[in-house]
């Protein structure tokens, strides 16, 4: 059956594939319940976030989010315009915090390429804010993405985003799994 996105954007020429709806409650907490579990450590990078590898074999072997990625991928790898080539290169978990600056950037210059961004959550209130924006080509904010338990966003990593803080009234991180395909060579 296939998946159809709850929302899509277009972001100069780009897309932004939102899907609500194809996990239930149950498979959420579980999995937000593992993640919370995860040795988070500040990495040393541009923005330095909290974030922990997943081993790809062993988040291969999951039944949980993989086959769920492959399916998306196989769906709509042609819209997408994103060649056979492209797959799976590395997976990691991020925990935001309150009072953290997440920067601007692309996860890849290749418009071959995509990422997947797995909000993981059982619980997020609108008023926790963390949402994250997409940039256009002249740099100008263009598409913002609620965090909610179980959404999944698929998109060209060549489009600069930013993931965002929760608000400081916020009571736990704001936790993503970011899949990312990369062309291979």
């Amino acid at each position: 059956m296939p998946h159809c996105p709850t929302t899509i954007h277009d972001v100069s020429g780009r897309k932004v594939l939102v899907f609500d709806g194809l996990f239930d409650e149950r498979r959420i907490a579980n999995f937000c319940h593992v993640l919370m579990q995860l040795p988070y450590e500040r990495r040393e990078s541009f923005d330095g976030e909290l974030n922990a590898i997943l081993d790809n074999e062993a988040f291969m072997a999951a039944p949980f989010l993989y086959p769920v990625l492959c399916e998306l991928l196989a769906e709509h790898r042609s819209g997408l315009e994103i060649p056979e080539r492209t797959e799976l290169s590395h997976v990691y978990a991020a925990a935001t915090g309150r009072g953290e600056q997440p920067q601007i950037h692309m996860d890849l210059e290749s418009p071959d390429a995509l990422t997947f961004l797995y909000y993981g959550n059982a619980c997020w209130r609108r008023d926790w804010q963390g949402e994250t924006v997409f940039y256009d080509a002249e740099g100008q904010a263009a598409v913002v993405v609620s965090p909610r338990p179980g959404r999944l966003v698929m998109f060209h990593s060549n489009i600069a985003h930013r993931g965002g803080a929760p608000h400081r009234d916020a009571p736990t991180f704001r936790y993503a799994v970011s899949a990312f395909y990369y062309p291979q060579q």
